[in-house]
């Protein structure tokens, strides 16, 4: 039995990536993710696959310049409302410029979903993938420090502001920033930063992935 799927592909002048996804995997619906500059060449194309492949496809604009950022909007949103009505959901990256794929490739990293492009001979590849998503692995507390931070600005000066802003206490924020032998930290997992600042004090940074992470939830 064929499961529903559900392809999410990024849109750019060499559209014959995106052809190489439909014929290589089930396909039951697409969006395409594009760039403004690209509104009318995006609507002609979604209307001739329309025609000919009578499936049902949606497009959503990539805001520029944080390109990543909206992206990951975007497939969260998908995931959300439309993730339900089918078995599985991929990625294709094979069209579009640079940026437009790292961006959809960091959505299906955070997000464990399959992503796949094309070789230099037009066939479709699949790419390496977390089989879970970072939502699976990082816990609720550290997912409440990482929005505690970003409503702070996106930087804190210490594990002191750092308590007063999370809930937490200092030994419990050290644990989930910085890790253990047995458990990675925010720093480890490459969610923030931190700086050694006077007086014993760290600065803690949510950096892009941080930023990401907590822009699905």
């Amino acid at each position: 039995m064929v499961q529903r799927t559900l392809q999410i592909a990024t849109f750019g002048d060499d559209q014959e990536g995106i052809l190489s996804g439909l014929r290589n995997f089930p396909i039951h619906k697409l969006i395409l993710l594009h760039y403004e500059e690209d509104k009318n060449k995006v609507e002609k194309f979604a209307g001739n696959l329309r025609d000919t492949l009578g499936i049902p496809i949606s497009l959503k604009l990539i805001s520029q310049p944080d390109i990543i950022r909206s992206a990951m909007e975007h497939v969260s949103e998908i995931i959300k409302t439309e993730g339900s009505q089918f078995e599985q959901i991929l990625i294709n990256v094979s069209a579009g410029d640079k940026m437009i794929g790292c961006a959809a490739l960091s959505c299906a990293f955070v997000n464990g979903i399959t992503a796949f492009g094309t070789d230099p001979s037009g066939n479709a590849m699949l790419l390496p993938i977390l089989k879970l998503s970072y939502n699976e692995i990082i816990s609720d507390a550290k997912i409440k420090i990482l929005n505690a931070i970003d409503k702070a600005g996106g930087k804190i000066e210490s594990l002191g502001e750092l308590t007063k802003t999370s809930g937490f206490g200092k030994p419990l924020l050290s644990y989930h920033i910085h890790g253990s032998a047995e458990s990675k930290g925010l720093v480890q997992l490459g969610l923030v930063d931190t700086e050694r600042m006077e007086r014993g004090k760290s600065r803690i940074t949510l950096n892009t992935l941080g930023k990401m992470l907590i822009s699905t939830k």
